[in-house]
């Protein structure tokens, strides 16, 4: 049994100003993770010629394509008419080449949004890592020891869209809109490939931040803080307030 000087020395369960400034940094990473990860698709954009974009809530409005965009899908128009009418002509390897540009330019812009989100949890858990003698003695996180948990989970896209994709398929709707199902269409791989791949590291990054760097007298309070903050977000920007403020 445990004096009673004791048991006022150990640390509560659940912090309740604790839970308060992650429940907002969770609603607050839904906002800043989806807008970034759209800035990755705006960049690859930027990249290929798009000068008339806009990121909306949840998407990349590319606007108009530049000059190189639309005298391409006129040629291949054109090859593709002539190889109907006539399908010997010389015409066929220069059209499937054209092809085959414009597809990987679909990729690119694509990939961008995956990929920036990816990097910037992998910079996360880098600087984790990095810093994981100060986490191993550390009673309680400081803010920027929290940062950079947050930043290591914007791996945590990738189950969320799993997830997402999942219910859909379930519900009858339409399933096969995420950047990974395309990304896998690209490279002729199963469906699912690329989903499974990543959402499969999105968990070991998970349990790797929960289980290593995130303190155990602060866990609980950070895993619902984490559940409930992250679906208050999603609910708050993706249904109500982003389709507003950035249609």
């Amino acid at each position: 049994m445990f004096k009673k000087s004791q048991r006022y020395m150990l640390p509560p369960l659940f912090h309740k100003r604790l839970f308060l400034y992650l429940f907002i940094g969770f609603i607050l990473a839904v906002v800043v993770g989806t807008l970034s990860h759209e800035s990755g698709h705006w960049l690859a954009g930027r990249y290929l010629g798009f000068k008339e974009q806009h990121i909306a809530y949840n998407y990349t409005n590319y606007g108009i394509p530049d000059a190189h965009w639309l005298k391409r899908d006129s040629v291949i128009d054109e090859y593709h008419k002539e190889m109907i009418s006539s399908p010997g002509l010389p015409v066929k390897d220069e059209y499937h080449k054209l092809i085959d540009e414009r597809e990987h330019d679909y990729f690119l812009l694509t990939a961008g949004g995956p990929l920036q989100t990816m990097l910037t949890g992998t910079l996360g858990l880098i600087l984790l890592l990095i810093y994981r003698r100060k986490f191993a003695i550390a009673d309680a996180l400081s803010p920027p020891q929290w940062l950079m948990v947050f930043l290591a989970l914007f791996w945590l896209r990738e189950i969320f869209d799993v997830v997402v994709a999942g219910i859909r398929l379930c519900a009858g709707r339409a399933w096969m809109e995420g950047d990974e199902f395309k990304m896998a269409n690209y490279f002729h791989w199963p469906t699912w490939s690329i989903f499974i791949g990543t959402g499969f590291l999105s968990l070991l990054v998970l349990r790797t931040v929960v289980f290593r760097f995130v303190p155990a007298k602060q866990r609980f309070t950070f895993i619902i803080a984490g559940f409930t903050g992250g679906l208050t977000g999603a609910w708050l920007w993706l249904i109500l307030l982003g389709p507003k403020l950035l249609p």
